[in-house]
C-alpha cells in the first residue's frame, strides 16, 4: 500500500514538474522570439522582386484580428501560400506581436518575412488619397479644426469621435477620466488617410504612431525615473509635463527644453506651484498676449498659478522633442525661468528668486524688440 502512494505522489510531483518546466520553457520562448524580433527587423525588411506575375494587394485587417484571422486574410488575398506556416512562423520570430491593424498596401511579391514587416510598420498603411500635417503642441478643438479643413467631416464630428469612440492601446488603460481625455496621446506627424475617411480612421493613427513612437527603451526610462526623482510618475503626468514644455518653448529653442523639464520637476520636489502661463492660456482659452491680472486667479484645475502640482491633464499634444525633454530632464537646481523677450524665444534659466526678479526688472526695463528681434 505504502508503495502505491509513493508510486501516485511520485507521478503527482514528477507532473507538476513537467508542468512548470513547460511554462517555464514557454516564458523564455517568448522573450527569446520578443528580443529576435528586435534585432532582426531590419532582416525582415529584406529586398524583394516584383515579377510580372505580382499585383498589389489592398487588405483590411480588423482592429480585433487575431494572428491566426490576419493569416487567414493574408491567404484568401493570395499573399501567402500557407496560412499555417505563417501562422507559426509570425509567431516564433515574435512580429505577429507588432502586428497593427487598419488597411494595407502589399504586394503579393512580397515573401513572408517581409509581409511580417509590412503589417509591423505605419509604411504600408493604404494610402489613396489625403495627406494631414499635424504640427506639434494643437490642443484637441485646434485639432479638430485642422482636420475639419480637409472636408471630410466636421470639427464637432471629431471632437465627438475624441469623446465617445472605444480605443484599446495599452497606455490609455491608466489615463484618468477627464474633459479632453486623449488629449496628450495623439501625436503630431504627417497622416496618410483613406479615402473619405471618418474622424476614427485619423484618431486611431494619432494613437498607434504614439505608440510606435514610445519605444520600448523610453518604457524603459519611464519605468526608472523614481530613482532620478525619488518619485514615479503616471505616463499621464509624463505626458502633461510634455505638453507643458512644448507650449513654453519654439520650434527654434529644442536645446531648452531639458532645461524646462528640469524647472517643473525642481519645483514639484519643492512644493512650490509650476507657474507656468501656458497652463493660464489654457485654462482661460485665451491668447498670451490677452492674459490679464485676472487670468492667473482664474479657477481652474489646469492653472498652475494657484494651485500646487500638475494640471489636471496634458494642455496639448506634445512632440517627439518634448516627451524625450520630460523623459530625460537636466540636471540643473533652477526654479526659475523667465521669457527673455528678445525675439529669440529664449528663457532665463535660475536657481534664485534675487536674480530672477533683478532679470525681470533688466528686461522689462529695456526697449522692446521689433518683429525681427531688434531693439526699437
Amino acid at each position: 500500500m505504502l508503495k502505491k502512494v509513493i508510486d501516485i505522489s511520485n507521478y503527482l510531483f514528477g507532473g507538476l514538474f513537467n508542468i512548470g518546466l513547460a511554462i517555464a520553457l514557454i516564458v523564455v520562448a517568448w522573450f527569446v522570439t520578443e528580443w529576435a524580433f528586435n534585432q532582426g527587423q531590419n532582416f525582415l525588411a529584406e529586398d524583394y522582386t516584383i515579377t510580372a506575375e505580382a499585383r498589389e494587394v489592398v487588405v483590411e485587417i480588423p482592429e480585433d484580428a487575431g494572428r491566426r484571422e490576419i493569416a487567414q486574410i493574408l491567404y484568401e488575398n493570395d499573399l501567402i501560400g500557407n496560412w499555417m506556416m505563417f501562422y507559426f512562423e509570425s509567431f516564433f520570430n515574435g512580429s505577429a506581436n507588432h502586428f497593427r491593424h487598419g488597411t494595407f498596401s502589399l504586394n503579393t511579391a512580397m515573401p513572408n518575412s517581409y509581409l511580417m514587416f509590412a503589417l509591423s510598420s505605419l509604411e504600408y498603411l493604404h494610402v489613396e488619397e489625403g495627406q494631414l500635417l499635424i504640427i506639434e503642441g494643437l490642443t484637441n478643438w485646434q485639432l479638430a479644426e485642422l482636420a475639419a479643413t480637409m472636408g471630410y467631416f466636421t470639427a464637432t464630428d471629431f471632437l465627438y469621435e475624441l469623446e465617445n469612440g472605444i480605443y484599446l492601446n495599452d497606455f490609455l488603460l491608466d489615463v484618468t477620466e477627464r474633459e479632453n481625455r486623449l488629449q496628450g496621446f495623439l501625436f503630431p506627424a504627417t497622416y496618410n488617410l483613406p479615402q473619405n475617411p471618418t474622424p476614427r480612421d485619423l484618431v486611431f493613427r494619432m494613437l498607434d504612431a504614439f505608440e510606435g513612437v514610445f519605444t520600448q527603451e523610453m518604457w524603459g526610462r519611464f519605468n526608472t525615473m523614481h530613482f532620478q526623482l525619488g518619485w514615479q510618475p503616471t505616463l499621464e503626468q509624463l505626458i502633461t509635463i510634455a505638453s507643458i514644455i512644448e507650449a513654453e518653448t519654439t520650434i527654434d529653442n529644442v536645446g531648452e527644453r531639458p532645461l524646462v523639464a528640469s524647472v517643473i520637476f525642481n519645483r514639484l520636489e519643492e512644493g512650490m506651484p509650476l507657474e507656468m502661463i501656458s497652463t493660464v492660456v489654457y485654462a482661460t482659452n485665451t491668447r498670451w498676449d490677452m492674459l490679464t491680472p485676472a487670468s492667473f486667479q482664474h479657477p481652474s484645475p489646469y492653472n498652475t498659478f494657484n494651485r500646487t502640482g500638475l494640471p489636471a491633464g496634458p494642455i496639448n499634444n506634445p512632440g517627439l522633442n518634448s516627451i524625450e525633454s520630460a523623459l530625460s530632464p537636466a540636471n540643473t537646481d533652477y526654479l526659475f525661468m523667465a521669457s527673455r523677450n528678445d525675439g529669440t524665444g529664449g528663457h532665463f534659466f535660475t536657481a534664485s528668486h534675487e536674480d530672477y526678479l533683478a532679470f525681470i526688472a533688466q528686461r522689462d526695463a529695456a526697449p522692446e524688440p521689433d518683429e525681427e528681434g531688434e531693439e526699437i
